[in-house]
């Protein structure tokens, strides 16, 4: 891949990280009064965002040294 090409890619690329993890991370503390006032329950969307985050958190450690050792593509592939 052209050099040029290459940073181009990689800059589009992280500013869709960017985009998608603010919408997603930020999108319960948006949405929670709305869906308190609809349900008329409390809001445990903001406490299972945290929960996923943990869980996404605690295997990182080994994922990065399975990636170390083997290369991003068939870490990938095999679905970590």
């Amino acid at each position: 891949m052209v050099a040029a090409r290459r940073w181009r890619v990689i800059s589009a690329l992280g500013i869709v990280q960017i985009l998608a993890w603010s919408s997603s991370y930020y999108l319960m503390a948006v949405l929670a009064q709305p869906i308190v006032t609809d349900t008329g329950g409390p809001c445990l969307g903001g406490g299972a965002v945290s929960v996923a985050l943990a869980c996404a958190g605690l295997p990182s450690p080994m994922v990065g040294s399975l990636i170390v050792r083997h290369g991003g593509r068939p870490v990938l592939a095999a679905g970590f």
